[in-house]
């Protein structure tokens, strides 16, 4: 089995809504199919490991975005080198905000991204909170958003999925970003993910908790393994995902 490192970008920033969770369902599972996994948490002014599988990134308020904006600029040709590489990518709220190509934020300036997710990024006045489906390549996805955001995808880019109930981006019926690469520029078939959906996501959706470990395996020459180890971990998040799907619909709303 495979030594893999994990890299989570600013968890101490932007890791406030269980983001940490994400890295730990991950972890989880690659453990549970016999891999050995080190996760690499990336501050201000420390250095990038050059071997790396997975860039993973959470949420933060607007504060934490702009304390940690320059180090990630200059990190930004090794990110972008890594993805070009096909290191997958998983980024959550404002995290995958800073991977798009910019954030305009609602006084008219703007932060710059990274361009390695295919949108653009609009701070909005009203606020959407509640409860949100979405049906995705992988499968149904639940979890919550908390969001003033509104993200226009590039022409031509796939989003993660389509809304069933909540917001999403903010533009139609879609939610997130999915980049699924191009031969010549990004290994084809390594994923990265931008995504408004919260709760977190990955204990939550085990499917594309597995997609991203197939992600990860399709670069290093592996395959997902099940593992009857999993199974109580799926029975909880079968439960949770019961309730919210129940209650989607009734509790959606704008603030």
């Amino acid at each position: 089995m495979s030594d893999l490192t994990i890299v989570q970008l600013y968890p101490d920033e932007l890791g406030v809504a269980g983001d940490r969770g994400n890295v730990m369902a991950l972890t989880a599972r690659l453990t549970h199919a016999g891999h050995s996994v080190t996760v690499v948490a990336h501050e201000v002014g420390s250095k990038l490991p050059t071997d790396v599988d997975l860039v993973i990134v959470g949420n933060g308020p607007l504060s934490a975005m702009r304390n940690i904006h320059a180090d990630l600029l200059a990190n930004g040709d090794r990110l972008r080198a890594l993805r070009a590489s096909g290191v997958s990518v998983f980024a959550y709220g404002s995290g995958a905000e800073l991977l798009s190509h910019s954030i305009t934020l609602i006084d008219g300036t703007s932060l710059e991204g990274l361009g390695i997710l295919p949108f653009c990024v609009t701070r909005i006045s009203t606020r959407a909170v509640g409860y949100v489906i979405v049906g995705s390549p992988f499968g149904q996805i639940v979890g919550f958003e908390d969001n003033a955001s509104r993200w226009t995808l590039d022409t031509g880019a796939k989003p993660l999925g389509i809304l069933d109930a909540g917001s999403g981006n903010g533009e139609g019926s879609i939610e997130g970003v999915l980049d699924t690469g191009t031969v010549g520029t990004v290994a084809s078939g390594t994923i990265a993910i931008g995504t408004q959906v919260g709760g977190p996501v990955l204990p939550l959706n085990p499917l594309i908790t597995d997609a991203i470990i197939a992600s990860i395996g399709k670069r290093r020459g592996f395959t997902v393994v099940r593992s009857e180890l999993n199974e109580s971990l799926e029975h909880y998040a079968t439960r949770a995902r019961e309730v919210i799907i129940a209650h989607a619909k009734h509790v959606f709303s704008r603030i």
